[in-house]
This record gives C-alpha cells, structure tokens and sequence, in this order.
C-alpha cells in the first residue's frame, strides 16, 4: 500500500463516506473531502464531517499507518493543529492532538484489491506517456482541459522566473526582455552559457553599438576571442573586443561551457552568438512595438531573425570553417525563440502592468504560431494527440516535463479519467 493510492481513493470518492466508523466505534460522515494540498501540510484542506451528530471543519491527514503521523513529526508541527480526521489504511497506534485522541477511520477492510492491483502495475509500465494505450477512451473534452490548465501552468511557471529576474536583477523592462531572448537563443544545448552570456553584457552599453561592436562583445564575452586566429575576420572582432573589454571592464565566459556536440552546424554556438548579436541590433526595442497586433507583431519578429547576421557567418559555421551552402535561423527556429522568449515576456508584462491586453496578444501569437517540433511532440502525434499551433504544444511539452516524466497522473485529469 502507498499513500498516493489513498490519496486517489479519496479524492475520487472511491469510499462508503457516507457510512463510515472511526475505530473506536463512532459514526463518521464525510460531508466534504477537502481540497487536496499538493504542498506541505496537511494532505487536504478545509474538509468537513459530521462526528456524532456533530459538525466538525478542518483538515484531513491520511497515512499508510497511524504510527506515521509521529514518525513524520506531525506532533511538533502546528501546521496539523487543526486536523480533524485521520484516514488510515491500517491502525496501529493510538494518536493524539494536544491531548485529544485524534479520530480515526481504517481503509484496510474497504479495499478493492483487484483495482489497487491494476493501479499499481499501470505505474510499472514503460515510456513516458504512460496513458498511451488508454487515450482513444478518454472523452476529448477532458484532454482539451488538461492541455488548457498544463499550457497556463507553464505560461505561469514562465511569468515567475521572469518576475524572480526583474526584482533580484532591479532590471528595466527591455533589459528583461533582453534576458528571455538570450535564453532562448540557446535553446536547450547551450541555454546556460546563453544565460550567463546575458549576466557579463551591460545591455544599456550594449544596445548602443553599432553592429560590429555588439559581434565583438557577444564572442568576446562568450570566450571565442580569447585566442589568436589566422582567420581575417576574427582578427578585427579581436581588435574591437580588446577595446571594448578595457573599455566596459567586461569578463570572458569559459569556452568548454558552450557545447557544439549535439548540434547541427548551422545551430553551433557561434552560430547563434552572431544571430543573437545581429537580432538585438535589428530588433525594435521602442515600448510602442508591443501595441501592434499580434500578427503584425509576430512577422516583424520572425523578419528580424531571419535576417543574416552578416556575410561572414551566412557562408561560415565557424570561425575559419565555411558552409557548403548560405543559411541562417529558419522560419522554424525564429518561430521557437519567439514562443519561448517573445510570448512569455508579454505574459509577464501583463502581470506586472495589470493589463490582459499583453496577455491577449501572447496567446494569439501561440495560436499563430506553429507546433514545435522535437521528440515530445512526435511522441504525442504517435499516441493520436496532432497539435494544431504553438499554444498546443507548449501545454503537451509542459504536460510531459511536469506530469508525465514526474509520474504525476493523479494531479492529470487524463490520468485520473484513466485510474478511475
């Protein structure tokens, strides 16, 4: 027996509540479970039962055994001060609140061990979608829900990490802006260094360069002009670095923190340096970009980072290593960075303006905007879940990272559709 599994049966009502004893013999009716507290504390909140014909409000622990309750420390935590009822699945010790024996209620009879059999061995099987084989029996309605609270999930988990930056960074809004870009850039292999690439650059400085400067402090702050190259090129960004550290008193990134194993060369990162460098020069960074309508919005964007960086990295993947044919950052990729960078600054923007206007705009971007593209997304396509925009498959890749790799079924409505 686990406590998650009598967490399911109580939440799911998959008990006699109206007809229960306490073990010392009392009527206990559950009038309402409580709210299930996902955090610390006592496991639901706000329950209600009628002990003895009378009407008792608090909150409700549940334990695999009674002895739990000490052996979890609940009896130096006034955070349990005010449970009312303790829902067992075997008792075996007598516990008490502030010297009140705590009522008790024991699951171990009540016990549908058929259905804890299968419970269990559904946690066993293999893969991360782990619902899979069941989904063509959930009713659509409750997939298209679960995908809605996963997507504001991540939208929300997005807007706080951005709102951590703005108050610890004391940052003006474009600076936070500035940060989310650069994160973005690195995508998934190199979103560190692109992290602390943004850290070592002052933006008010370094919005000011012109084109060349802003190429010579991104590779010079990321390390790549540390050493002497033969290559003409890296020869003048050197010279333009050189000053320019002396000049702004910058440090260099280590260049083993960035990784090119991983990546496709037209996605290394001195690649994405120059597209970085060369997008926040284009990028409009006037307060009056954001009023424009979202589609307006949207192409001015993915024009921006289409745009080359310059000659030089439009037929080379690194310094000295030329291309075979010119490229630069695909409709795909610009449309990634924007999702993952654009879309949540306007989530937050509209959080810390009060303003649903940002909000608005946010979700018609994603619904403009394509399904990314990757592993995840191409797992839920083979299950019979196509995402139709981007908005879709932001709430499938945070259903996956924070449900389904967390074997989180119990907090899914997929999941407890299934388990039911």
């Amino acid at each position: 027996m686990n406590e998650n599994y009598l967490h399911f049966l109580w939440k799911n009502k998959r008990l006699p509540l109206t007809n229960l004893l306490t073990v010392d013999g009392k009527k206990v009716e559950i009038l309402h479970i409580g709210i299930h507290n996902l955090d610390s504390g006592p496991d639901f909140f706000n329950g209600q039962i009628l002990l003895d014909e009378i009407r008792h409000s608090g909150n409700i622990e549940m334990h695999v055994k009674s002895s739990d309750w000490n052996l979890h420390g609940h009896q130096f935590d006034k955070a349990y001060s005010n449970v009312i009822l303790h829902v067992v699945y075997e008792h075996d010790q007598l516990i008490f609140v502030e010297g009140i024996p705590l009522p008790t209620v024991e699951l171990k009879p009540m016990i549908d061990w058929d259905h804890f059999n299968w419970f269990m061995n559904y946690y066993k099987r293999q893969g991360f979608i782990l619902c899979e084989p069941f989904l063509k029996e959930v009713p659509e309605v409750m997939i298209v829900n679960q995908l809605e609270r996963a997507f504001f999930q991540r939208m929300d988990r997005k807007m706080m990490e951005l709102e951590h930056l703005y108050q610890s960074g004391k940052m003006s809004f474009k600076e936070v802006l500035f940060h989310s870009i650069s994160r973005a850039f690195g995508m998934k292999v190199n979103q560190l260094p692109f992290q602390q690439l943004a850290v070592g650059i002052p933006f008010d400085r370094f919005l000011k360069a012109t084109h060349r400067q802003k190429m010579a402090i991104a590779f010079g702050v990321g390390g790549f002009l540390n050493e002497e190259k033969s290559v003409t090129y890296h020869k003048e960004l050197k010279k333009e670095w050189d000053f320019q550290r002396y000049r702004l008193k910058l440090k260099t990134l280590n260049t083993q923190s960035w990784k090119f194993k991983g990546c496709r060369p037209g996605g290394f990162p001195t690649q994405r340096l120059a597209q970085f460098a060369s997008f926040v020069h284009e990028m409009n960074w006037d307060s009056d970009t954001w009023y424009l309508p979202a589609r307006e919005l949207l192409m001015m964007l993915q024009t921006q980072l289409m745009k080359p960086a310059d000659d030089y990295w439009t037929t080379h993947f690194d310094f000295g290593k030329e291309k075979k044919a010119p490229s630069g950052i695909s409709l795909a990729t610009a449309s990634t960075i924007i999702t993952n960078s654009v879309v949540p600054f306007l989530w937050w923007l509209s959080h810390r303006l009060s303003d649903a206007a940002y909000r608005n705009k946010a979700f018609e971007m994603l619904q403009l905007l394509p399904a990314e593209k990757n592993e995840k997304i191409s797992s839920w396509k083979k299950a019979g879940i196509k995402p139709v925009n981007a908005l879709e498959s932001q709430g499938l890749i945070e259903l996956t990272n924070e449900f389904c790799a967390k074997k989180k079924c119990l907090e899914c409505v997929i999941g407890n559709n299934i388990l039911r």
